[in-house]
């Protein structure tokens, strides 16, 4: 899974909820300092946006009637290059490849 960047309304179940538990995965690499170069380089994650976007899954979550028990801090991702720590998911790649990937969200 990644971060698709997509509003969170047009996610089918599984996208959303395997984005919300990626955002989780990834905080256990940032807080071990791995290396995310593949993860850029293949446009899945944007670091700074980690809370942010895990509050918006979050809220589409609870709106559909899930249940959310896994509160996020964002972790230290000072060691990051900028370039990486300020990485922006294309959202329009991310659209093309969900696309081919799944019927049930809406693109």
């Amino acid at each position: 899974m990644r971060m698709w960047m997509i509003d969170p309304k047009n996610l089918c179940r599984q996208h959303l909820l395997g984005e919300h538990g990626e955002i989780h995965k990834h905080k256990h690499n940032f807080e071990k300092k791995h290396k995310i170069t593949n993860r850029i380089k293949k446009n899945q994650i944007e670091p700074a946006s980690m809370k942010t976007r895990h509050d918006e899954l979050v809220c589409e979550m609870i709106r559909r009637g899930y249940n959310h028990h896994s509160p996020y801090d964002m972790p230290d991702i000072s060691y990051l290059s900028e370039y990486e720590k300020n990485y922006k998911v294309d959202i329009n790649l991310s659209k093309i490849d969900l696309q081919k990937k799944c019927k049930n969200c809406i693109i």
